[in-house]
């Protein structure tokens, strides 16, 4: 057990189980006496660095606390915060000096985080606080923090202040623990704010059948796309249909919008969401807060994903370079080879883009067999890999990914797919990168 503190001010402590707080009351430019219980400082030299670059879900584990400060603020009636770019980066900073023994391993406030926040987006400042908390265990989650800080009566009142709009958020974990900065400020400067990444709309449901007259085979639309019906059995019988050339199916696009939910019919009643072309499995409607609208299809449609012919309308891996997000935590993946590849900054690829929510069981079943196998544990045998910011191309065999020293020793180029340099370099350093081996 260790006693926490909760802010300037002579706030009692209490006590936590293995997780340490210290929080900073709001410094105004008006409140002089509340700034001066701070050592203000120089910014650092351009050398001191943080540690990492910042970006929207760039950590999942500080993307779910900046969530569950936003779910308290609504609680509250307080408008939600937005995560800051400079604000997260000084963070992930300062926790990383504490990390790396700085301050001798011992949790502190940043003595010019006041100052330092001038040059890290927010000169324009007035308002800004600060929480800090350290964890002798870095299995710590981010409920478990959240809670702690909630219980102290100081972090509490910097969460919940009207006065803040932006955050900023840094976890940094190593062998003395985990430790924690946040930051809030009542201003930034332009281009500071994290836009959210764009999310992948659900698909209208436009749920009639067609015929190709070329043939007769039937397909059901489901998100734009034909899917082909086996046998009117699974529908009760024969259903009002509408003919069409050949031609006409052919135009049509050839898989299902990201983001439809499909429904199988029969025993099942299995529920799908379609990413990249692939039903991936929705175990339960609790992911997405409450059932969604569904197209019922043919059970032998996702039996037969990724078959030849008429099946050919659903994959049975999303296509490469598919992102998806799974909402429990933020996490974001790029497909590769039919596996998810952990995103750990949306940097490297220019700034947020379009992915799909899926369930986060099919994650962790990842490679399982039955309504789990429409994601692999590890890219497929041959898929080649370059980790944006280095030249390298990877050849993926066995699950590992393997630097292919030329193009020759596979007989020329082939196709590749972009992906987060970490996910390669940091190869089963924890569950996020579990999908490619050491």
């Amino acid at each position: 057990m260790r006693t926490f503190c909760g802010g300037i001010g002579g706030l009692l402590g209490r006590r936590a189980a293995a997780v340490v707080l210290a929080a900073l009351l709001p410094l105004t430019v008006a409140a002089t006496a509340n700034a001066a219980s701070v050592t203000q400082g120089a910014a650092p030299r351009a050398a001191v660095a943080p540690v990492m670059a910042a970006a929207a879900a760039a950590n999942p584990f500080d993307n779910t606390m900046i969530g569950l400060v936003n779910r308290a603020r609504a609680a509250a009636g307080v408008p939600p915060v937005t995560e800051a770019t400079g604000l997260t980066r000084l963070s992930l900073w300062w926790s990383a000096q504490m990390n790396t023994g700085a301050t001798a391993y011992v949790l502190k406030h940043n003595p010019n985080a006041w100052t330092m926040v001038t040059t890290y987006g927010a000169a324009n400042r007035t308002s800004w606080g600060e929480n800090v908390a350290s964890s002798s265990s870095t299995a710590t989650t981010a409920q478990e923090l959240f809670n702690a800080y909630m219980n102290s009566a100081g972090h509490r009142a910097n969460i919940l202040s009207r006065n803040y709009r932006y955050i900023g958020m840094g976890t940094v974990t190593g062998a003395h623990g985990l430790f924690n900065t946040t930051e809030f400020t009542d201003a930034v400067q332009a281009g500071q704010a994290v836009v959210a990444a764009p999310v992948a709309p659900v698909a209208p449901v436009v749920a009639d059948f067609v015929r190709d007259s070329s043939n007769g085979m039937v397909y059901r639309m489901a998100g734009g796309a034909p899917v082909f019906v086996s046998t009117w059995t699974p529908f009760g019988g024969v259903q009002p249909f509408r003919n069409i050339t050949h031609t006409q199916l052919l135009a049509m696009p050839k898989y299902p919008a990201n983001g439809t939910f499909v429904r199988t019919l029969g025993t099942s009643g299995a529920v799908y969401r379609i990413a990249g072309g692939a039903p991936i499995f929705v175990s339960t409607w609790a992911v997405y807060g409450a059932p969604r609208p569904t197209v019922s299809i043919d059970p032998a449609a996702v039996a037969h994903a990724g078959a030849t012919g008429a099946w050919d309308h659903l994959r049975l891996v999303p296509l490469d370079s598919t992102f998806i997000r799974t909402p429990n935590n933020g996490a974001v993946y790029r497909i590769a080879g039919g596996a998810p590849l952990w995103v750990s900054s949306w940097t490297p690829f220019g700034g947020p883009k379009p992915y799909v929510d899926i369930d986060p069981a099919a994650v962790s079943y990842a490679g399982q067999a039955g309504r789990w196998g429409n994601l692999r544990m590890y890219p497929a045998d041959n898929t080649y890999l370059l980790g944006i910011g280095s030249p390298k191309i990877y050849r993926v065999l066995a699950g590992k990914a393997t630097w292919l020293t030329s193009w020759t020793i596979v007989g020329g180029p082939k196709a590749y797919v972009s992906v987060d340099l970490r996910a390669i370099l940091e190869a089963g350093n924890n569950t996020y990168l579990s999908h490619l081996k050491k």
